[in-house]
């Protein structure tokens, strides 16, 4: 075969034109943001893999990466991988996280407004709370969120209603939590409550109430009804008595300073992607809690159903000590919250 130097030189030329026009047209394609990177959106929470807290992250982060076309990246660490509530809010403030979600008794502890969303007995029923908080009261909240702690509460999801597991005794009346040692969250909204029914609460840490149970540090504990399945305590309890004493709300709660680094687009699709995926949580959650609760009964654990309004009537007597610190605009909240729409 001839080999022709003239055409070979003319080729190579031609190639090396190419190449150059092909460099350049990546170069600006880079430059303009076409395959610019990524903002990575990290979300850390507590809830168990399998919980519909994780379904309804997953479900967002799919809705933020088909509105944005992938210019928003979300990276989910359930169960606590990148800490407790502490470290994630922790982690909001200092930017290691973007996002995490908590009820509100947590999120008082940041901004102590927050607390007139989670008082015992002050929600009737999911479709009592669910019409509140998205009205304008919730809006309230996320005002005082950004002003007071620099973070923005994007949705509301539906953890369930919280009720006491005991390994010694059902829970009938209030006098029968007179002396027992009941493992509660260490904030005011739970402890005034169980010192008013005459229980003793004790702070143990949550990663410790199976041992405590199992152990009887503690008689009892409360949680909704999924997570106590998740957690196995349905394997150190007796008896799990449908209190029902607290709705636990869940916030979605953002970066400010995170949010603020978005486009008006973007802040847009992550906005709307996550008040779709918690609207569809707040049902998946009844449905999940209903059957985690048959599961247990399926288990041994005694599932009964005590008359609520003594319970009630002795909570709301705790009311004042939990909001007067915080001031008239929490009770004013409250009295909201109980005049239905």
């Amino acid at each position: 075969m001839n080999f022709n130097k003239n055409q070979s030189r003319r080729a190579f030329l031609k190639n090396s034109a190419a190449a150059g026009a092909s460099a350049l047209a990546a170069s600006t394609f880079f430059s303009t943001g076409a395959f610019a990177s990524a903002k990575t959106l990290k979300v850390g929470h507590i809830e168990a893999p399998n919980s519909a807290t994780q379904k309804a992250y997953e479900a967002f982060a799919q809705k933020v990466a088909e509105r944005t076309n992938g210019s928003v990246n979300v990276e989910i660490y359930p169960a606590g991988q990148l800490g407790g509530l502490r470290d994630l809010y922790e982690g909001l403030r200092f930017g290691s996280v973007e996002m995490t979600s908590s009820g509100p008794d947590y999120v008082s502890n940041l901004v102590p407004v927050v607390v007139a969303g989670s008082l015992y007995y002050l929600w009737e029923s999911n479709d009592h709370a669910r019409e509140m908080l998205s009205g304008a009261n919730g809006a309230i909240f996320n005002k005082a969120l950004i002003e007071k702690a620099q973070i923005r509460n994007l949705a509301w999801g539906n953890l369930g209603f919280r009720s006491v597991f005991t390994n010694n005794r059902p829970i009938e009346t209030p006098e029968d939590l007179k002396g027992l040692k009941i493992r509660v969250p260490e904030a005011k909204l739970h402890l005034e409550p169980m010192k008013a029914f005459g229980a003793l609460p004790v702070g143990v840490p949550y990663a410790e109430v199976y041992t405590s149970l199992q152990t009887d540090v503690v008689s009892g504990a409360e949680g909704v009804p999924s997570a106590v399945l998740q957690q196995k305590f349905n394997e150190v309890s007796k008896y799990y008595s449908l209190t029902e004493h607290l709705f636990n709300p869940l916030m979605i709660t953002i970066s400010e300073r995170f949010y603020q680094s978005l486009s008006t687009a973007e802040q847009e699709a992550v906005t709307e992607s996550a008040r779709e995926a918690w609207a569809d949580e707040w049902d998946a959650a009844i449905v999940d809690n209903s059957a985690a609760l048959d599961k247990i009964a399926a288990g041994g654990v005694v599932i009964n159903r005590p008359d609520k309004a003594a319970f009630a009537e002795i909570a709301q007597t705790s009311w004042a000590s939990v909001l007067d610190p915080v001031g008239d605009e929490a009770w004013d909240i409250v009295k909201t919250f109980q005049r239905k729409a």
